[in-house]
């Protein structure tokens, strides 16, 4: 657990980094180093959800009515998220300014 959970902090933390205004990393080589697409907030707000999601499985609850425990919201919460990382990474793998511009 304590593995998974390091791994999951680590890619969390290079997302964060990646959709912040400025880092170290050169994202889009061919555009000047103020771009910043419009999609790029998304990958912050899927890390905030990923995190919250995180959250229900280390605070572990008794299920309610037998029936609803943490384990089964957390299976409820990362499955739009995965919906949502995907057209994400669509977007991301379309935006033009990945292509080198030839001069």
């Amino acid at each position: 657990m304590v593995f998974n959970l390091s791994i999951g902090l680590t890619h969390n933390a290079l997302w964060l980094l990646y959709s912040l205004p400025i880092s170290v990393i050169r994202r889009f080589p061919s555009m000047p180093k103020t771009y910043r697409p419009s999609y790029i907030r998304k990958a912050t707000v899927f890390v905030a959800l990923t995190t919250a999601a995180t959250a229900l499985e280390l605070f572990d609850f008794p299920p309610w009515g037998r029936i609803i425990d943490a384990h089964s919201l957390w299976h409820l919460a990362t499955a739009p998220i995965a919906l949502f990382w995907y057209d994400f990474l669509v977007e991301d793998a379309l935006e033009g300014s990945w292509r080198e511009q030839k001069a």
